[in-house]
């Protein structure tokens, strides 16, 4: 229910194409409605029904309430959109079939993007209450909190291929827990597995969640001969079928521009910035200090409200959840009670994984010679802040406090009601 209404609400009251990207995303999923399963380029971009070009209006900050073009209906003209994503064509299903949903009933056009959010959420919203229910008693709360992060919300309720990794990350996350504490099931390893494959094929550094398995307990993975021998393969199975999918690890991974004309005129080129690093390698100490300084920006400022339009929330809230959600993951008792080796182990995944995404942006989306990484955002690194919880969380309950869960519940649906609040205020 708490999804349900707020997300319902920010599917509403988020401005059209105002979420990072979803003009992109959402040119992809109406190519599928059109039959194409992968985008075909032309010199002139991506031919594609212009009727939501209307739409396109973030810059404005228009809201529904403000243009007339909104409500116009879906008509057969055509047009050229210049950037498009060439990912795994089932993270559009659900938002294609919310477009094909609209033309279908003759809705005006907003109905196009406002169900789209809508298929994307519902599916989440779905996927996401069978795993609190499915869940072990003691880490309900802590994924009811991890699930309902208010940025992790804002991109469920977005037409972005965003939405699906969320989902399946939160099953990854589930899953893993559930074989700590019960067990290894073959029916949980291969959910587990299919998640980070899926997610994987989408943006490749997420391929290290699979290693996550060997935080279960040793005498539970080498238990049943057979099971050690197909978890072996599916991590095989997994990397090998990432690497061939993109031609190597950092080759292709965010292919999104339409026509080399887009990278070229921004002097973006992956060859020309190796050979740039390999002449000046220097520069990677000018890197390394950029990421460490970007912290407090990404973990902080952009982490917890929306980041779209320019719009980032405020400070003093975001600190406030900052501080609620590592109190709840530090001192609520998950019964997850890694060893402090396999803590260590999550935290170098995690850190691999941070690192891989500003080394990827570095070398497709930022200028050759720069010694900052443009493009990198917050959203990127949910599916790893699910593991915060398990790095941190102490072995025993240190919250005495009456009524715990319902007032972690409360200060959730708070936070939420802050995020709605903010983005009525500034955009109404």
């Amino acid at each position: 229910m708490i999804v349900i209404i707020f997300g319902v609400l920010l599917v509403v009251l988020a401005p059209p194409m105002g979420f990072p990207d979803e003009g992109t995303h959402f040119t992809r999923a109406e190519l599928i409605t059109e039959g194409q399963l992968y985008p075909e380029a032309t010199e002139k971009g991506y031919y594609v029904n212009d009727y939501y070009f209307a739409l396109n209006t973030v810059y404005d900050g228009l809201t529904f309430l403000d243009a007339d073009s909104f409500y116009s209906s879906i008509d057969d003209s055509k047009d050229y959109w210049p950037v498009t994503t060439q990912t795994p064509f089932y993270s559009y299903l659900l938002s294609a079939l919310g477009i094909l949903f609209t033309k279908v009933l003759d809705f005006p056009i907003i109905f196009a993007l406002w169900i789209s959010r809508l298929f994307n959420l519902l599916f989440y919203a779905v996927v996401f209450s069978y795993l609190i229910k499915v869940t072990n008693d003691n880490f309900k709360v802590p994924l009811l909190m991890l699930g309902t992060i208010p940025l992790l919300m804002a991109q469920i309720c977005s037409v972005s291929y965003d939405s699906f990794i969320l989902t399946l990350s939160m099953v990854v996350i589930t899953y893993l827990v559930k074989m700590y504490n019960e067990g290894l099931k073959n029916s949980y390893l291969a959910i587990f597995f299919i998640s980070c494959l899926l997610i994987s094929l989408i943006k490749p550094p997420y391929i290290l969640l699979g290693l996550t398995i060997f935080i279960i307990p040793r005498k539970i993975l080498i238990k049943n001969r057979k099971q050690v021998y197909a978890i072996i393969a599916s991590l095989i199975v997994l990397f090998l079928a990432v690497i061939l999918s993109y031609g190597g690890l950092i080759n292709n991974i965010f292919t999104s521009q339409a026509v080399n004309v887009v990278q070229t005129t921004s002097n973006v080129s992956l060859q020309g910035q190796l050979n740039s690093v390999l002449a000046n390698p220097l520069i990677c100490i000018d890197l390394l200090v950029y990421i460490v300084k970007s912290v407090p920006n990404l973990f902080i400022t952009e982490l917890t409200f929306f980041h779209y339009g320019g719009f980032k929330g405020t400070k003093f809230l975001t600190i406030l959840y900052f501080l609620f959600f590592f109190a709840v993951s530090i001192f609520y008792c998950n019964k997850v009670n890694l060893s402090k080796i396999k803590r260590i182990f999550l935290a170098i995944i995690f850190l691999v994984v941070y690192v891989g995404f500003y080394a990827i942006q570095y070398l497709q989306w930022t200028p050759v010679g720069l010694n900052v990484v443009l493009g990198v955002q917050a959203r990127y690194f949910l599916p790893i802040i699910l593991l915060i919880p398990l790095i941190v969380n102490l072995k025993e309950n240190k919250l005495k406090i009456k009524d715990l869960d319902s007032w972690i519940i409360t200060l959730i649906i708070v936070f939420l009601s802050g995020l709605l609040i903010l983005t009525i205020s500034h955009y109404y």
